[in-house]
């Protein structure tokens, strides 16, 4: 009997040894692992800091954390804390953020002061009126808008008494446009190579920016094809000063239209104008046209440049059409009420 129990005291320890193993910790990894996550949230720490340096570097400091933060710290990184921020005087003395609203209301009565004390010649003389106007207004955009009607009437006119005197014989266009304050665009043909080189040279030497592209392969050796900006010169910008009334319109248009039948040109388009309100004036644009002949229109706008009518000519374009001329324009006239 001693025997048996013997056996199955033996076998229950076999199997106790079998089921419960022995578990052996290994230190050297917890403590690799506890130093990863030491170095991760060290680095999370310092990513925060900078994010929040950069930010109050940037915007300063927030109302919450005013008077708080360390003043070299924020000093370091460049940040200011208005609660701190120290007062410059008149006389180089500075005060802390103890005695800010002291400071404060002395320099400005000490400002004020000094400006009382400033006679009517000093304060002009801070002002700088020439500042403010450009007194020279050589730049077409900065005309006042009585000058931009003289300008344009002075261009068109100069522009198309050059074509009249520099345009040989047996050369015609199909082609010619003119918008202020100068640009053009010519296209036509030649007779001869001779006239289509000499007619280019002279109009490249009254030009800036003169271009003329190549011409295709199929073109004829006589094509011409010219743009840029043509020079204008001696205008004289009081041509026209004042706007017209806005009763006078009608008067304005009339005799628009007897200086073009003086000269044999007859418009038509003048029944709905586009109206543009300035506050002070407003513009009235008309898009006219008319089928007169090239000399007939020099004319008209030599006259008109010569005329006191207040009306300019911001675009003229001139087509061959089945050997009609048509010219389609775009006419400005200044209205004040």
């Amino acid at each position: 009997m001693i025997r048996l129990n013997l056996m199955e005291a033996a076998e229950r320890v076999s199997v106790l040894d079998v089921v419960t193993p022995v578990r052996v910790t290994d230190v050297s990894a917890q403590v690799k692992t506890s130093k990863k996550k030491t170095l991760l949230v060290a680095v999370a720490v310092l990513f925060v800091f900078g994010v929040f340096s950069c930010f109050i570097s940037v915007f300063g400091v927030p109302q919450p954390l005013q008077g708080i933060l360390p003043g070299p710290y924020l000093a370091l990184i460049g940040a200011e804390d208005p609660s701190r921020s120290a007062l410059t005087l008149s006389n180089g003395q500075q005060t802390s953020a103890g005695g800010s609203l002291e400071a404060q209301a002395a320099a400005a009565e000490e400002a004020l002061k000094r400006r009382n004390a400033l006679s009517v010649n000093q304060v002009v003389g801070e002002v700088k009126p020439q500042v403010l106007f450009n007194n020279k207004r050589d730049d077409y955009n900065s005309f006042l808008p009585m000058e931009k009607i003289s300008f344009q009437r002075a261009a068109i006119n100069q522009f198309f008494t050059f074509l009249t005197t520099a345009t040989p014989d047996d050369v015609g266009f199909s082609d010619c446009v003119f918008q202020s304050p100068n640009y053009f665009y010519v296209r036509g043909v030649s007779v001869k190579p001779t006239s289509q080189r000499s007619f280019l040279e002279r109009v490249k030497s009254v030009s800036s920016d003169f271009r003329t592209p190549p011409l295709p392969e199929n073109a004829p050796a006589t094509d011409i094809t010219a743009f840029g900006l043509f020079n204008v010169n001696n205008v004289n910008k009081a041509a026209v000063t004042t706007f017209v009334n806005v009763k006078d319109v009608a008067e304005e248009i009339k005799a628009f239209k007897s200086i073009a039948a003086a000269n044999k040109v007859t418009i038509g388009g003048f029944d709905k104008p586009s109206v543009e309100e300035f506050g002070v004036y407003k513009r009235f644009t008309y898009q006219v046209s008319t089928t007169a002949d090239f000399p007939e229109l020099q004319s008209m706008m030599a006259a008109l440049d010569a005329s006191p009518v207040r009306i300019g000519v911001t675009k003229a374009e001139l087509k061959l059409v089945k050997r009609t001329l048509s010219t389609a324009m775009t006419l400005v006239m200044f209205v004040a009420p």
